[in-house]
């Protein structure tokens, strides 16, 4: 999804260094650039005609619990597709769009986690445990799209849950009503999001659950995104994949694996 620094992470210097030294950027975060794609500038100054593009849809998600003996997670997911010269915002992320220069972008961000965090009737070994609560994540995003497909990364602040830094590369590939993009991406967490999710405090020690302090740990994911277009307006889409967590994570006392599968489906209806 290491103290909390204002510096920000090493992963994140490397999402800055390849964006800035590659002169390029994309505009939409994932999305299909609006028809001012070839405007190049600061958004608040680009004279472009301001175009908007909305959908609405319902979507869930599916995901096996990392916690020892944990219940699978279960997501509704609420589909808002809008896209213009200002804004673009799927699901539960929302980007302000700040400029475009040739084919790279820059935005800020702004997402809600549904999933994360526990309620501590989720597993036997979370009894006696405080409730860990999803959080509103923000901060800048990039992206570079070229032929080679899309890379993308953000770093994104949670309050008290500590720092996020993702980067992520996808590819897309066209076959009739069908759109196969395959996607791999790696997450730097900071010591305070492992804490918070993963550690046990003092008050929470048990026989066979030891205090747990957690440290930096990141989570490397692979999966393909599968959309299938069967009306000019409606579209299915499909996501599966896997990540994998490293030991600041598995090492903690409630942590019961490594690997996570998961799946996320939705309906989209797109207005224009």
């Amino acid at each position: 999804m290491k103290k909390t620094s204002r510096r920000g992470s090493p992963l994140l210097l490397a999402i800055v260094s390849v964006l800035l030294h590659s002169g390029s950027v994309r505009a939409d975060s994932g999305s299909e650039d609006s028809a001012e794609a070839n405007d190049s500038g600061f958004t608040v100054l680009s004279n472009a005609t301001n175009v908007t593009h909305w959908g609405l849809g319902v979507g869930a998600g599916v995901e096996a619990s990392p916690y020892k003996s944990g219940k699978t997670k279960f997501s509704p997911i609420p589909l808002v597709s809008l896209d213009n010269k200002w804004v673009h915002a799927f699901g539960t992320t929302v980007d302000l769009k700040i400029g475009k220069w040739d084919n790279v972008s820059v935005a800020l961000r702004g997402s809600f986690a549904i999933g994360d965090g526990y309620k501590n009737n989720d597993a036997s070994i979370l009894n006696g445990m405080e409730n860990r609560n999803g959080a509103f994540w923000y901060g800048p995003a990039l992206a570079w799209k070229t032929a080679f497909g899309t890379l993308e990364g953000d770093y994104l602040l949670g309050g008290n849950k500590g720092e996020r830094a993702k980067i992520d590369f996808s590819k897309s590939f066209d076959y009739g009503n069908f759109s196969f993009e395959p996607h791999a991406g790696v997450e730097w967490l900071s010591a305070k999001y492992v804490n918070y999710y993963y550690g046990v405090r003092s008050s929470e020690v048990r026989a066979g659950r030891p205090e747990y302090t957690g440290k930096a740990a990141y989570d490397v994911s692979v999966g393909t995104r599968v959309d299938y277009k069967f009306t000019r307006h409606q579209i299915v889409i499909l996501d599966l994949g896997v990540s994998h967590a490293t030991s600041g994570i598995t090492n903690s006392p409630i942590v019961g694996r490594s690997y996570i599968p998961g799946a996320r489906i939705g309906y989209l209806y797109q207005f224009n």
